[in-house]
């Protein structure tokens, strides 16, 4: 059903403009233009400089890289306000223009599914970089790629990172009733299994004060030592986690990316350290990385999270991808990225025939001071 939906508004915003594919007007006599449409929403990106300073750093990069060879390469941002509707208004903007190569993007969910459709249809390439669910690559497209872990995959991460701790050993479960973070807490589920760590009780997220009261108590009667929070909206994390902490300062927090959020860590600074999450970022350790950070710093006079280099990776990969093989048409990129992956400053990308990223293990982040940090490994 969204699948027609999203194909029938995309005609109709298309109908006698371009159609539904743009493919046509990809790198035919030579064009070497290559503009990347950045969807999401401003929230994100203005409660952390790094998404945005790790796009810019990647299309200076790629234009003094490959200006001299003729080629251009810009970005434009779509805000998609983790709306529906204005999703779908981005959507058709970015499906109509025959300029546009590739769209980078989005953190919301609720527009991801659409957006899939939307624009494998139209024959551009998307390339996640917060989430995707796994469901979304049952659906055979030829130009989605998630370059990020899915949810299942962070929630076994985080379950085997909690059965190798002497102090957690009684969880309790709290997540949004929504299905990606039903997804990540089965994942969670499956990782315990087989080992001394226990979850005592799951609860769905309610705005019921008498409830959450009630919830809190049977915890504290359960002897829980552990909350595992995987929330849709960041509000909802952290308005669990004051709740918790208030009543146990000491207890441990496991939780997903919906705590990623620098602006919320700092207004909740006596709360929210040592909070764990499985990080949806394929990064892994490396002087590359250490020297990019570097780099940044000088640049911004600022300290860079892991999204700068997420960014930095998912926007180059397109550039240079299109770059290396000489075209710019959307699926020539998307058959190569499939064929060879990509080796970027975070490591080394490879996809699935689905387009879902392999090879690669989600890693244990920490809360300290407003900001995640890798734990030592």
């Amino acid at each position: 059903m969204k699948r027609f939906l999203a194909l029938i508004l995309c005609a109709l915003t298309l109908l006698g403009v371009t159609g539904c594919d743009s493919s046509d007007a990809a790198a035919e006599g030579g064009d070497k233009n290559i503009k990347i449409a950045i969807l999401d929403t401003e929230v994100v990106f203005e409660a952390d400089d790094s998404y945005i300073n790790g796009i810019t750093m990647a299309i200076e990069d790629l234009n003094e890289l490959y200006g001299d060879e003729g080629y251009t390469i810009s970005y434009e941002f779509y805000e998609d306000g983790s709306v529906f509707q204005t999703g779908m208004e981005a959507l058709n903007q970015i499906s109509a223009d025959p300029s546009i190569t590739a769209v980078v993007g989005t953190s919301s969910l609720n527009i991801l599914d659409v957006a899939a459709d939307v624009l494998d249809s139209a024959g551009k390439l998307l390339v996640t970089y917060y989430s995707a669910p796994d469901s979304l690559f049952e659906n055979g497209y030829a130009s989605v790629f998630r370059n990020c872990f899915g949810e299942s995959d962070l929630g076994t991460a985080i379950a085997s990172y909690a059965a190798e701790q002497e102090d957690i050993r009684r969880v309790a479960i709290y997540h949004s009733d929504t299905s990606y973070e039903r997804n990540m807490v089965r994942g969670f589920l499956r990782g315990l299994e087989g080992t001394g760590t226990q979850v005592v009780d799951v609860a769905i997220t309610t705005p019921v004060e008498d409830e959450l009261d009630a919830m809190l108590d049977k915890w504290q009667v359960l002897g829980v030592d552990t909350v595992f929070v995987s929330q849709y909206l960041g509000e909802d994390a952290f308005g669990i986690l004051r709740r918790v902490r208030h009543r146990n300062p000491q207890i441990n927090i496991l939780g997903d990316f919906s705590f990623d959020y620098t602006d919320f860590l700092l207004a909740a600074a006596d709360v929210s350290d040592d909070i764990y999450i499985a990080t949806p970022i394929p990064l892994e350790p490396s002087e590359k990385v250490d020297d990019f950070y570097t780099r940044y710093r000088e640049k911004y006079g600022a300290e860079p999270t892991q999204w700068a280099i997420q960014l930095y990776d998912s926007v180059r990969m397109i550039g240079d991808t299109a770059v290396r093989i000489g075209s710019t048409d959307p699926q020539d990129i998307a058959q190569a990225l499939r064929k060879d992956g990509y080796k970027g400053i975070g490591g080394t990308i490879t996809f699935d025939d689905q387009g879902r990223l392999t090879g690669r293990t989600p890693r244990i982040m920490v809360s300290k001071d407003g900001m995640f940090s890798y734990i030592e490994e």
